[in-house]
C-alpha cells in the first residue's frame, strides 16, 4: 500500500536509484554492510558493532523523516 502521491513507477525508479547507490558505495568501501556486521560482529569487533548501531540510527531516522510519505 503506498501512499496518495506515490505511483508504482516512481517506487520502483526509486528502489532502483537506492540500489544503485548501495551497489556504488560498497564497490567504493572494497565491501558490504552485510560483510561488516557478519565478519566484524562474529569477532566482536566494536568498531563493527558501532557501525551498525549507527547503520540502524540512521535509517530509523530517515524513516522517521520520510513516514508522511507512507501514509
Amino acid at each position: 500500500r503506498g501512499g496518495p502521491n506515490v505511483t508504482t513507477r516512481r517506487r520502483w525508479l526509486m528502489a532502483f536509484a537506492g540500489g544503485a547507490l548501495m551497489g556504488y558505495g560498497a564497490r567504493m568501501a572494497r565491501g558490504c554492510t552485510s560483510g561488516q556486521a557478519l565478519s566484524g560482529g562474529a569477532v566482536l569487533s566494536a568498531g563493527s558493532w558501532a557501525f551498525m548501531l549507527a547503520v540502524f540510527a540512521g535509517a530509523y531516522s530517515l524513516a522517521w523523516f520520510l513516514r508522511r510519505y507512507w501514509t
